[in-house]
């Protein structure tokens, strides 16, 4: 008997960190449901997309709570913690 191998593919557009915050980058990443657009900083009409099988927004949408953890802004927005990860 043949068996049938199979594997998953996740993606997570995780926050910029420092060195990225302190050279002003902008992110060039956008996200719908599990499709990942990347967008050509040099020519906005160059796009590539992708779909993947989890994908997991963390870039933007939350703040820290009073132990220095990173939690959602909002219940139910978009940003994946850990937890939700």
């Amino acid at each position: 008997m043949h068996s049938k191998d199979c594997v998953k593919v996740a993606v997570r557009v995780r926050p910029f960190n420092k060195r990225e915050r302190d050279a002003g980058s902008r992110c060039i990443i956008s996200m719908v449901s599990s499709s990942i657009t990347i967008q050509d900083p040099r020519d906005s009409q160059n796009r590539r997309s992708f779909c993947f099988d989890y994908a997991y927004w963390s870039h933007s949408g939350f703040t820290r709570d009073h132990r220095g953890i990173y939690v959602p802004e909002e219940p139910g927005g978009r940003y994946a913690d850990q937890v939700r990860s």
